[in-house]
C-alpha cells in the first residue's frame, strides 16, 4: 500500500453508520474517488459521541473497507460534524476605515469587531462565513478590499459547536491513528455536494435527513444565512413503526427502507405488508397504508417544524429555489411529495454533483452527500494552499503571517 499523502479523506462519522472516501484531485480540478468504506456505529446518539470505543471501531473499519479499495494508507481526514450542541447566528460588525482605503488589516478588524462577545467559554468556532459588506451606505458587496470609504460593515454567518463534543469526536478519530485536517459542519458539506450556485443565489433550503438528525441550511442571495441541527431523522422513524406495530427495531427499519411511503394518500387500501412479531409469534398481514400512516407522521411533522422555522426568520419568502432533501432518509417514497405539499414550494431531491468515471455511481446517492461535501471542501483547501504556494514566499511570520492567513480566506470566499 502506498501513503495517500496526496489524497484527501472524507469522514462521516453519523448515529447509524460511519462512511469514508478517498479520492484524488484530476487535472481539471474534478474528484476521482479511489476508496468507499462504511461500517455500521452505534456510538453515537443524535449526532453526538457517547461511546467512544464504539465509535472508534466503526471509523477504525470504515478507513480500512477505503484503504483496501483505494490500495493506500489514510494518515488525515476531513471530518464532519452535527449534533444539537451546534450553534449559529449571523453577526455584524462595523469599524472606521483607517486610510480612506479598505485594506487587509480592515478585513481583520471588521471580523474581530463582528466576534466580539460572540463565543462563548465552552464553544469553539468551527466556521464564520462572510454574507456581504458595506462601505459608507453601499450595501451588497461581495469583496470590498480596496474600496473607498470611511465606514466599513460587515456580515457574517458563524457557526459554533460544543468543545466537549468536538474533542470526543476527534479523540474517536485520533485513537484510529488518523490526524484531522478539518471540522466541517455537516449541512455545509452537504450544500456544497448537491446545491447549485444558482440554487444559492435564488434561495434555498437544505434538509439533509440522516438517522439521528436533520441539518438545514439556508442560502439567499448566494450566502449561508441559516443553519440549524433538528434532533429529528430516521432511526425516531424506525423506532415509531417498531412501538406501533410492535416488530423489533431491526424488522421495523427493514419495513422502513423496503415498504414504507412518506405519504399515505399514495399507497392503494388493497396492499398488503408481512409485518413480524416479537419473540415466537406468527409474522401478520397489514394494510401498507397503515405503515404508511407512521411514516407520514413523522415527516410531516419534521417538516412543519422547519417550515414554521423557515416562517418565523421570514426566509420562506426568499426561497425561490425551493427546497432540497438529501441524506439517507430523504430516499424514502413520497418525501419529496410530502414536502412539497407542506411547504408550499418546489422539491427535489439531492444528489451530490460529482463527475467520477470509477465511483461515481456508488457515491451519486443522497447518502453520500455529507461526504462528498467534505472532500470538495479538502479539494478547495488544497487547491487554496497550492495558489498560496505559488504566489507568496512559503516562510511568514508575524503581522505578514496574517496578511497571508487573511488573503487565503478573501481567496476561497470570494
Amino acid at each position: 500500500m502506498v501513503d495517500a499523502d496526496n489524497f484527501i479523506v472524507a469522514l462521516d462519522v453519523g448515529t447509524s453508520k460511519v462512511i469514508a472516501l478517498i479520492a484524488q484531485v484530476t487535472a481539471d480540478r474534478e474528484l476521482d474517488v479511489i476508496g468507499v468504506g462504511k461500517s455500521p456505529c452505534t456510538g453515537l446518539k443524535r449526532g453526538m459521541v457517547v461511546d467512544i470505543e464504539e465509535t472508534t471501531k466503526a471509523i477504525s473499519a470504515a478507513i480500512k473497507e477505503a484503504e483496501n479499495m483505494a490500495s493506500c494508507r489514510v494518515h488525515s481526514a476531513f471530518v464532519g460534524i452535527a449534533g444539537n450542541h451546534i450553534a449559529s447566528r449571523n453577526l455584524q460588525g462595523v469599524i472606521h476605515i483607517r486610510d480612506g482605503e479598505v485594506s487587509l488589516d480592515d478585513m481583520e478588524r471588521v471580523l474581530e469587531n463582528a466576534k466580539t462577545g460572540s463565543v462563548l467559554p465552552d464553544q469553539k468556532v468551527l466556521h464564520i462565513i462572510p454574507q456581504e459588506f458595506s462601505v459608507d451606505g453601499q450595501y451588497e458587496i461581495r469583496n470590498p478590499l480596496g474600496m473607498s470609504g470611511v465606514r466599513l460593515e460587515g456580515h457574517y454567518h458563524l457557526i459554533t459547536c460544543g468543545l466537549s463534543a468536538l474533542q470526543n469526536l476527534e479523540k474517536c478519530v485520533q485513537g484510529c491513528k488518523i490526524g484531522v485536517d478539518d471540522v466541517i459542519l455537516e449541512p455545509v458539506a452537504a450544500a456544497n455536494a448537491v446545491l447549485t450556485e444558482d440554487e444559492k443565489t435564488l434561495g434555498v433550503c437544505l434538509i439533509d435527513i440522516g438517522a439521528g438528525t436533520s441539518d438545514i441550511a439556508v442560502y439567499t442571495h448566494g450566502a449561508l444565512r441559516y443553519t440549524e441541527i433538528v434532533s429529528v431523522g430516521g432511526d425516531h422513524v424506525t423506532n415509531d413503526i417498531a412501538h406501533v406495530l410492535r416488530t423489533p427495531l431491526a424488522e421495523a427499519e427493514q419495513l422502513k427502507v423496503k415498504q414504507a411511503c412518506a405519504q399515505s394518500i399514495s399507497v392503494k387500501r388493497e396492499e398488503y405488508i408481512n409485518v413480524p412479531s416479537t419473540g415466537d409469534r406468527a409474522h401478520r398481514k397489514l394494510e401498507r397504508h397503515v405503515l404508511a400512516s407512521i411514516v407520514e407522521a413523522r415527516y410531516g411533522e419534521l417538516f412543519e417544524y422547519i417550515r414554521d422555522q423557515l416562517k418565523a426568520t421570514g426566509l420562506i419568502d426568499y426561497l425561490s429555489a425551493g427546497v432540497v432533501l438529501t441524506g439517507g432518509a430523504a430516499r424514502i417514497e413520497g418525501a419529496v411529495a410530502l414536502a412539497e405539499g407542506i411547504f408550499g414550494l418546489q422539491v427535489r431531491l439531492g444528489v451530490p454533483n460529482i463527475r467520477d468515471q470509477n465511483n461515481g455511481e456508488i457515491v451519486r446517492n443522497p447518502l453520500y452527500a455529507t461526504s462528498v461535501g467534505l472532500l470538495m471542501s479538502g479539494r478547495d483547501k488544497m487547491l487554496e494552499r497550492r495558489v498560496v504556494a505559488t504566489k507568496r514566499p512559503k516562510t511568514l511570520a508575524g503581522a505578514e503571517g496574517i496578511v497571508q492567513r487573511l488573503r487565503a480566506w478573501l481567496e476561497k470566499y470570494f
